[in-house]
């Protein structure tokens, strides 16, 4: 009965303790489920100091998370980052606001004025009428060509000056074309880190430092082009072949282009060549100079200690900006930079076209042209012109010494070659008999050795063959060599004798 009742107990007990701990567990399950609900904890991936946290209100409860040195270098990179942008986006803002500025300030409509008048609409260059000459462009012939150069009076003399300095301007694209003016590119060119620029390094720069590049997608000039190049291959009989073989034309990518033939390519680089030596006419260069020089055009500008731009008075004479013969590098960058900005159908990153270059230089030309005097110009340049005459006077002259003096040695030629003529002693042709001999013999003894080594490996062949010589294999071949190397190195080792210092100190130490 005893045992019993002791069962009994035990089965109580464990009921018991079986109720308390799932009251305990949902007590604790329904404390998580409220505390996720909330949120008032943080992830449990941090560690949260609880005393700070608890002696806090419920409104200003703050989680003190403790991160890794790497991830705190990502967040300060990255507040940097935020920061910067921030930074360049306020510049960005200011300088545009300044720029707005500018133009509304009374400093930008003075520029305005001092700038002179020129097409604001430039017109659209797609309805452009053809010359009459154009049409004879695929009949040209040899026939039909007088003159010494191109373009053989086939071009209006004004447009042809205008092609050439365009060509000279615009930005090259070598060795074939050029492309639009961007006014910086060719102002960093011209001037360098001068400031200014006389009209004598100016003439000269454009001459000789810029190269002539035909222009490309024009369409003022799209026929001139395909004339001249016609006309330089007509006025030297040549044939024009194309450059591009088809696939299937195996041959003709090994031939070699012969005396009669030409490409397409070939042409244009020499014509660009012939105009680049041509040169330009002095009146167009002067136009050009005048065109960016505003100092010319009677509204001169100055730049003061206040840096800013005022009109010259005609009292004022000692100012720099008054010389004609001075190009300063901010009025030429200003007058080209404003024509480029009123031009509406521009691409991007483009300058001026050829088509509008000439557009805005054609009237100026002609008037420059066609009151150019000679006689002055000669009076001007006369000590230039002179030294040019000169040079080429004593060109012609060395030339003419040369040929001169071939002629006189193709003459007197026979009569100096009788100083070789001259008998030979009897002791040198003795002299040689032996050398011939001795080379002979030295020659024979050669051969002998030669087929001497044959043979034996020939014979050496057979006898394997035959069964009378065992073959050499590779480990014989290798123990072989390893033993001659070691016989080497002993040699060597005795033949290195240890030799006396030349010094006496040394000398005596030993």
């Amino acid at each position: 009965m005893q045992q019993n009742a002791h069962d009994e107990d035990a089965k109580q007990r464990k009921a018991l303790h079986r109720t308390r701990g799932t009251i305990v567990w949902l007590v604790f399950g329904i404390l998580i489920f409220y505390i996720i609900e909330k949120g008032t904890f943080g992830c449990s991936c941090f560690f949260i100091d609880n005393k700070h946290y608890l002696n806090l209100n419920s409104k200003t409860r703050i989680q003190k998370i403790y991160v890794s040195k790497p991830a705190q270098k990502k967040s300060n990179q990255l507040k940097t980052k935020i920061i910067i942008n921030k930074k360049k986006k306020e510049e960005n803002e200011r300088n545009k606001a300044s720029k707005s500025e500018f133009k509304s300030s009374s400093k930008y409509k003075m520029i305005e004025e001092l700038i002179e008048d020129y097409p604001i609409k430039l017109p659209l260059l797609y309805n452009i009428e053809k010359e009459p000459f154009m049409i004879l462009k695929d009949k040209i012939k040899k026939e039909y060509l007088k003159g010494y150069e191109l373009p053989f009076n086939f071009i209006h003399p004004v447009k042809y000056e205008l092609l050439k300095i365009i060509g000279k301007i615009s930005d090259p694209f070598k060795p074939i074309c050029s492309h639009s003016l961007t006014p910086k590119l060719f102002i960093s060119k011209l001037f360098g880190n001068a400031p200014e620029i006389t009209y004598d390094d100016f003439c000269y720069k454009l001459e000789y430092k810029f190269k002539f590049y035909m222009p490309s997608y024009t369409q003022i000039f799209k026929f001139e082009k395909e004339l001249l190049w016609k006309q330089w291959i007509a006025i030297r009989g040549l044939k024009e072949v194309s450059p591009v073989t088809p696939p299937e034309d195996h041959d003709r990518i090994e031939k070699i282009l012969e005396d009669d033939e030409t490409t397409l390519p070939i042409a244009i680089r020499r014509v660009n060549k012939e105009i680049n030596s041509q040169g330009v006419h002095p009146a167009i260069l002067r136009m050009f100079f005048d065109f960016l020089n505003i100092a010319k055009s009677g509204k001169i500008i100055t730049n003061i200690n206040s840096e800013l731009l005022t009109k010259k008075t005609p009292n004022n004479v000692q100012d720099n900006g008054g010389n004609e013969n001075v190009l300063k590098r901010s009025h030429a960058f200003l007058k080209l930079e404003s024509i480029k900005n009123e031009i509406k159908n521009r691409d991007y990153l483009e300058g001026i076209r050829p088509d509008y270059l000439y557009i805005i230089l054609n009237k100026k030309a002609e008037e420059y042209y066609n009151n150019f005097n000679e006689k002055e110009y000669d009076k001007e340049y006369r000590e230039a012109i002179n030294y040019n005459t000169m040079r080429q006077n004593m060109i012609s002259e060395n030339s003419e010494y040369k040929k001169q003096r071939k002629l006189f040695s193709e003459q007197t030629k026979t009569s100096l070659m009788k100083f070789y003529d001259i008998q030979l002693p009897t002791y040198f042709k003795k002299y040689m008999e032996k050398k011939k001999e001795n080379y002979k013999i030295i020659q024979s003894k050669i051969k002998k050795m030669i087929d001497n080594k044959y043979l034996k490996r020939k014979q050496r062949r057979e006898d394997i063959l035959s069964g009378k010589i065992s073959p050499i294999t590779v480990d014989q071949q290798k123990d072989t060599g390893t033993e001659e190397k070691k016989k080497r190195k002993k040699k060597k080792k005795s033949n290195n004798i240890p030799l006396k210092p030349n010094n006496y100190y040394c000398s005596n130490y030993y």
